[in-house]
């Protein structure tokens, strides 16, 4: 779960789905404790006349700080994913780009989720070895 942030600013190399997978599992956990927190938090100082403003706080500390935290792992392991498929990085970079733009976004936003869902290249690719299966990365008649 943690190799994305092993590797926290790295770009180099290929990512296996279960190293991208589980850095998105961390995410969703950490931003959704944080975001209880803050709508409980909230919500409660909001009905009780500012009872608890605390745990409101504390929720946006705790967001504020992920966020800088994982914002370059989080773009790091994405990149690394591309990379698993042989396809430059760059070309994620211009998919959340495009992403932003009505209509031709939905169409950048699943070409991004495919590119994560599905499996890398087979051995070797110019961006290193398999990440999943080191035994495809040496010659088979050696």
């Amino acid at each position: 779960m943690f190799e994305a942030f092993s590797n926290y600013a790295d770009f180099s190399g290929r990512a296996g789905r279960s190293e991208f997978w589980l850095f998105q599992l961390l995410n969703l956990l950490v931003v959704g404790f944080a975001g209880f927190l803050i709508l409980v938090g909230g919500g409660a100082s909001y009905g009780q006349g500012g009872g608890a403003g605390g745990m409101f706080f504390f929720g946006a500390v705790i967001l504020g700080f992920w966020v800088l935290v994982a914002t370059v792992p989080a773009l790091a392991v994405s990149v690394r994913r591309f990379h698993d498929h042989n396809v430059s990085g760059w070309w994620y970079i211009g998919l959340q780009l495009f992403s932003l733009l009505p209509y031709i976004g939905l169409l950048a936003s699943l070409g991004m989720l495919w590119a994560f869902v599905r499996g890398g290249t087979w051995g070797p690719n110019n961006y290193g070895p398999d990440p999943v299966n080191p035994w495809r990365n040496s010659p088979t008649f050696a």
